[in-house]
């Protein structure tokens, strides 16, 4: 079986839908923009299967989150629980307000300066309780019927982990502690994950850039290390009994334009995110903090092995950064893992370090690039099945 490429879930959204997601009280568009909406998603997966008409794209694609502002924004539009007039802002911790002014501070000020956007968002009032159900599936239903119009071989859509949302959205007195609230997120999104793989030809994202991410960005008043084990958990109990194959968990470092020199150490990491009860994990490999993490991984496959029926998605296309890499500079990145020794390149799929447009004008390149990214990734992962022998 040939090395697949895939990406990590949003893409741009049009400007007719970006105006539309501003003016949303809810983050998320609802069914009086349908047309627009399907017009805008099969977009998405045209770009995806056939960039810049390429024949060679990617063969797993998303949606794009073209009816959402963002991969978390749309959440309060599908709970109860979230105040209707109080709003509370995302607290930047130390480590990151450092890291900002030493590596990007005019980001740091834009980011400060926001009165709202995705780092604002409604108090928590009462218990979530998740009602989404039937937009969730409806999603899904869109998603595969598009995927079958435009032949696309397989098609995800995306959802929170409970940790992420925990770090968008900051825990009130409601919740004791937070592994009160984040296992009582487990369950209620559980509801969510299940109503997107109800529908046929559907594959779940769980997006948990928690699991790296959250070292830098969490408020969570403990140490991240300590409170790993519970996020994957929270992840395992979220998904239990639901179908392993057709899940996929996305991990990554945030997608800033930063050092990144305080990231997590990847070998901490990766110890507990191989325990994710996953078919697929879509992880950050590409950038220059993180591309020698494959080093790391061979240590720990050497030492420990690769979980059986655990598939990797390895970013080999930076989303960070406008060089446009070549299909070689793809394909080594790629031979690098697939020539580990005890690690199949039969699970090995080539993707992206994370979402293109994460947040509705929150994106580091452009749409132009974005297209010619992923044409590279499309025509290096075929180059790689070959040269790893795997067509």
């Amino acid at each position: 079986m040939p090395i697949h490429a895939t990406m990590t879930g949003s893409w741009f959204r049009p400007k007719e839908i970006a105006s539309l997601l501003v003016q949303s009280p809810t983050g998320e568009l609802g069914p009086e923009h349908g047309q627009l909406v399907e017009e805008a998603e099969r977009t998405a997966i045209r770009e995806q299967l056939h960039p810049h008409g390429s024949q060679v794209g990617l063969t797993f694609v998303s949606n794009g989150e073209q009816r959402k502002a963002g991969y978390t924004n749309f959440l309060p539009n599908r709970f109860d629980g979230f105040s209707k007039t109080e709003r509370t802002g995302m607290q930047f911790p130390p480590v990151l307000i450092q890291e900002f002014q030493e590596s990007n501070p005019a980001l740091l000020q834009a980011l400060q300066g926001q009165q709202g956007g995705p780092f604002v968002a409604p108090a928590i009032e009462s218990r979530l309780v998740y009602r989404g159900a039937s937009l969730a599936q409806e999603e899904a239903r869109q998603a595969a019927r598009l995927a079958k119009e435009e032949k696309a071989p397989r098609i995800f859509v995306p959802s929170p982990s409970p940790g992420v949302t925990t770090i968008f959205f900051p825990r009130s007195g409601v919740y004791a502690t937070h592994r009160d609230y984040l296992f009582d997120l487990a369950k209620e999104l559980r509801k969510e994950y299940q109503a997107i793989l109800s529908v046929d030809g559907v594959d779940l994202q769980i997006d948990a850039p928690d699991l790296a991410m959250g070292r830098n960005t969490a408020s969570w008043g403990a140490d991240f290390y300590d409170l790993l084990p519970q996020h994957v958990d929270a992840i395992n109990e979220a998904i239990a009994g639901l179908p392993r194959d057709r899940i996929r968990v996305h991990y990554c470092y945030g997608n800033y334009l930063a050092s990144h020199r305080n990231d997590p150490e990847y070998a901490r990491v990766l110890r507990e995110i191989v325990r994710l009860k996953a078919g697929t994990i879509v992880g950050e490999a590409a950038n220059p903090r993180h591309e020698g993490d494959a080093l790391i991984l061979e240590d720990y496959v050497k030492e420990h092995g690769w979980p059986q029926g655990l598939r990797f998605a390895v970013g080999v296309v930076d989303v960070k950064t406008p060089f446009v890499e070549t299909p070689e500079t793809i394909a080594a990145r790629l031979e690098r893992f697939g020539r580990i020794e005890g690690f199949d390149p039969k699970n090995l799929l080539g993707g992206t370090d994370c979402g293109f447009q994460t947040f509705l004008g929150f994106d580091n390149v452009t749409h132009e690039v974005a297209l010619h990214k992923l044409e590279a990734l499309g025509k290096g992962a075929a180059l790689a099945s070959k040269r790893l022998g795997v067509t």
